[in-house]
């Protein structure tokens, strides 16, 4: 009886370690697929800056992809429920498509606006002036890493747009500790991409997703009991 009952045990682990990376596995799939118009951009466009904005144009199906797979997160943070990937990635893209749109857009407009100036100034090698480069440089960092709050914010709660901007900047202050260790995360990020491969960003996605909501889970929590009164 006693040996029934711990290979029942065992399977129902087996099981339930499968389903979890089943979720990682399938999940990532669903983000990968709205990397190919950014791969048709790299096959037939040269990677220049004056191409910059069909890089920009193939990357605009990532913000809606965020929104799902951190939404997607959420799901499997909360309930404990791995079993289905797809289905939930397919819901939240759905469901966060328009509102993860306004975000996404003008952030990609701004980078664009911001390339453009890094690229002017950091040729300016013999004037001072190419020291703003890496001052816009310094802006794109601080812009991505004011994301990160907007879009778990965004994918748990509904609130107009200007609030939602709002709490942002206030979470990406009043959080200094995640949002310092979150710079970190994208340095480290960005550190092996260099030394290793791009195409390693491509076996991340969920992983990271799971990662980063659970690492700024405080912040969901935080908004929940303080500008939701007990309602989603």
């Amino acid at each position: 009886m006693s040996d029934e009952f711990n290979n029942d045990i065992g399977n129902k682990r087996l099981y339930k370690i499968a389903q979890n990376i089943s979720w990682f596995l399938i999940s990532t799939l669903w983000f990968n697929l709205n990397f190919i118009p950014l791969f048709f951009f790299f096959l037939f466009v040269e990677p220049t800056l004056a191409n910059i904005v069909w890089y920009l144009i193939g990357i605009i199906p990532l913000g809606p992809a965020i929104g799902a797979m951190l939404g997607s997160t959420h799901q499997v943070i909360e309930n404990e429920d791995f079993s289905e990937p797809g289905r939930d990635f397919r819901k939240y893209y759905r469901v966060n498509l328009m509102d993860s749109l306004k975000i996404w857009l003008p952030f990609l407009v701004v980078v664009y606006l911001f390339s453009v100036n890094i690229n002017y100034y950091l040729a300016l090698a013999d004037n001072t002036l190419f020291l703003l480069g890496y001052f816009f440089i310094f802006l794109t960092i601080v812009l991505i890493l004011y994301l990160i709050p907007v879009f778990l914010i965004q994918t748990k709660f509904s609130f107009r747009y200007k609030d939602l901007l709002r709490l942002g900047w206030y979470y990406f202050f009043i959080k200094m500790k995640l949002t310092f260790g979150n710079f970190f995360v994208i340095f480290i990020l960005a550190f092996l991409l260099l030394v290793t491969t791009e195409w390693l960003l491509l076996a991340l996605p969920a992983v990271l997703s799971y990662l980063w909501t659970l690492y700024n889970y405080s912040i969901v929590r935080d908004v929940r009991t303080n500008f939701v009164k007990d309602k989603e």
